[in-house]
């Protein structure tokens, strides 16, 4: 990797960064869920490293993460026109790896559960990827409405295509594009790209509410806010809020309550709990309900 960094044209800092966490930690684990939902071109991801390109205030360029195990630390590189966007690149990276939690009450309380307990791996929850760009989620997560995640990864790596945000030569095999913002998106024709009108028109939408500043996708605010700006536009359902509050905001106690990978979940003897019956069951699971539905997508293999 090191040859790779030095041979980038955009890459004036040589150096990487240790991102420290507290053992155990999976990565691998971290790895397999965010492979499944790795956008072509965009993103890219290998059974020992997560890659992918960005763009923030003034600086474009990529990054890579690979585990250091006996440092207990994970390894950040990289390659970007401005080293000033370093340490937000760093505080980003350990949200989307879950490295400053405190599990040990969570993994205490979710041992506990019937349900819960089937998701967690050597007595540990899985952590919570949240989503490196927000707005990119935003528009993951709409796309994936009622439909499978490969799917909705596959509309998401079109979207990208056809922006064509193209990288230059120096970045790594695969990363080809940069994710459009919100006002390019708003630009961007959607036809032919095989995502149905009405999911053009919500993803238009909301890309002009978050322009108008309608809606905020920061963590920096109560759910009861966000979900009430956010809900009041078309297209905008409780499950996607509450999926966006969950990997987009990384606001912890939001739960996915329709969520077919939920359902199945708590389906005992081949009947299935209603709406009523798993919002009162999520009640206990509160204030971390978000790491009750990882367990839940877990057992299911959908994590």
């Amino acid at each position: 990797m090191n040859e790779v960094f030095r041979s980038t044209g955009i890459c004036k800092d040589k150096h990487f960064h240790e991102l420290k966490y507290k053992k155990p930690f999976n990565f691998k684990q971290v790895l397999s869920f965010l492979k499944r939902r790795a956008m072509a071109g965009v993103e890219a991801v290998t059974e020992t490293r997560y890659s992918r390109t960005f763009r923030m205030k003034n600086a474009t360029g990529f990054f890579t993460i690979t585990d250091k195990p006996d440092q207990s630390a994970l390894e950040l590189r990289i390659g970007c026109d401005d080293i000033r966007c370093h340490t937000e690149i760093h505080n980003r990276v350990r949200k989307v790896f879950d490295l400053d939690t405190d599990f040990s009450l969570i993994n205490e309380r979710c041992a506990k559960d019937e349900y819960l307990s089937k998701g967690m791996v050597a007595g540990h929850v899985p952590r919570l990827p949240a989503a490196f760009d927000p707005f990119e989620f935003v528009v993951r997560a709409i796309l994936g409405q009622q439909i499978s995640v490969q799917a909705a990864t596959t509309l998401a790596s079109r979207v990208a295509a056809k922006a064509d945000l193209k990288s230059d030569g120096g970045y790594l095999s695969g990363l080809n594009y940069f994710f459009p913002n919100p006002s390019e998106l708003l630009d961007l024709e959607l036809d032919g790209l095989g995502i149905p009108r009405t999911k053009q028109a919500t993803l238009k939408t909301v890309a002009q509410a978050i322009l108008d500043q309608r809606v905020k996708l920061t963590a920096d605010q109560p759910f009861e806010t966000f979900s009430k700006d956010f809900s009041a536009l078309k297209g905008i359902g409780e499950w996607t809020v509450h999926y966006v509050a969950m990997r987009g905001l990384r606001m912890v106690d939001s739960f996915p309550t329709g969520d077919l990978g939920v359902i199945k979940a708590l389906t005992k003897k081949g009947r299935a709990p209603s709406k009523k019956e798993i919002t009162e069951m999520a009640e206990q699971w509160r204030p971390y309900r978000a790491y009750a539905a990882l367990c839940l997508w877990n057992d299911q293999g959908t994590g």
